[in-house]
């Protein structure tokens, strides 16, 4: 194995990635972090009306011939969506949009945050099967649509937090879904830098590493006739996975149904190649599409929507926080084999 010491610049964002393997030899600290193990008949996410969650949508369970008061009493339910009780941002702080304070520029902090809380309490996400990992993604489009309604939504993030270093403090299985008054500064990055390599270079830029990315093929973890999971030649953390659309749209809640069944299976493969190597490692993942709001241009002539798995294997150190260059200690060309052969 080759040690790889290099600075590599991503194409969308510009941003620079230090690649250091030889770090990987480092001593580990011995710190250990662990989300709370609640007991299952204690846990509030097997009953989310009981312990005070608003419930807004019940999912039936596949496949299931029982009828609807089942459904109603909590027996045969896939997932339920609820608010959370515990909010980032809330769709109450209506008392004013952006305004100053000084030389700063403050907004209300206004929008939906709710939970997607998945039925069974032990069973995470890459245990499920190709017809239940497709229904979470329709789950996730349809409320996509539902909060996307709401006048002062900017844009929606979709994401998932595995394990304490990811940021989960229950380790029942459940997705989260906020909507935001403004568009986020990473999501911003990408699509001014992708409209500014399409407007410099004549070209896609997702397709272009995509394109890239199938030749070289050495980064490449999985792919069926629609999408592709690969580690990115710009990695930001160890064993970072994407997966993209072949079909490069900018709208993720607009995926047709009959591709639906070919990303759960992506996504699958990549969730069960990353528990099977890093054995159930903490992760977060993520879906990154074009915004909701208006904007100056089309973001279909050059963004492509994406979903980014990130497992937490290190810490952020003063290096990273003082330079804003993250520090990946494992090639991903090397991360994309062990992947593939799992």
């Amino acid at each position: 194995m080759t040690n790889l010491n290099e600075f590599r610049q991503d194409l969308v964002s510009g941003d620079w990635v230090l690649f250091a393997t030889g770090r990987a030899l480092r001593p580990a600290p011995d710190r250990e972090v662990v989300s709370k193990i609640v007991p299952k008949d204690k846990c509030p996410f097997e009953n989310p009306e009981g312990h005070g969650n608003k419930v807004l949508e019940t999912f039936p369970a596949l496949g299931g011939a029982d009828g609807p008061e089942k459904l109603r009493n909590g027996v045969n339910w896939f997932a339920k969506v609820a608010q959370n009780k515990f909010p980032i941002v809330n769709a109450a702080n209506a008392s004013y949009g952006a305004k100053t304070a000084g030389p700063f520029s403050t907004h209300a902090a206004r929008g939906q945050h709710e939970l997607v809380i998945f039925r069974d309490h032990d069973k995470q996400l890459h245990q499920f099967s190709v017809a239940e990992m497709s229904e979470v993604f329709k789950i996730y489009q349809q409320r996509f649509g539902a909060i996307s309604k709401e006048d002062f939504v900017k844009y929606i993030l979709i994401f998932h937090n595995h394990g304490a270093r990811a940021g989960a403090s229950l380790t029942h299985p459940h997705t989260q879904i906020m909507s935001l008054p403004l568009l986020p500064p990473d999501v911003e990055h990408s699509i001014t830098g992708a409209e500014r390599f399409y407007r410099e270079q004549g070209k896609r830029v997702y397709d272009l590493m995509i394109d890239w990315e199938v030749k070289e093929g050495r980064r490449v973890v999985f792919e069926n006739d629609h999408f592709i999971a690969f580690c990115p030649f710009v990695s930001k953390s160890p064993y970072e996975v994407r997966i993209f659309s072949k079909e490069s749209h900018a709208h993720f809640e607009q995926l047709p149904d009959d591709l639906r069944n070919y990303l759960a299976e992506t996504m699958l493969v990549a969730l069960k190649k990353i528990n099977t190597v890093l054995r159930d490692p903490d992760y977060n993942f993520f879906i990154h599409t074009a915004p909701t709001g208006e904007l100056d241009v089309n973001p279909h002539e050059f963004y492509s929507w994406h979903i980014e798995i990130l497992p937490k294997l290190g810490m952020i150190g003063a290096f990273e926080l003082g330079s804003g260059i993250d520090v990946n200690s494992v090639d991903p060309d090397q991360a994309a084999e062990e992947l593939r052969k799992a």
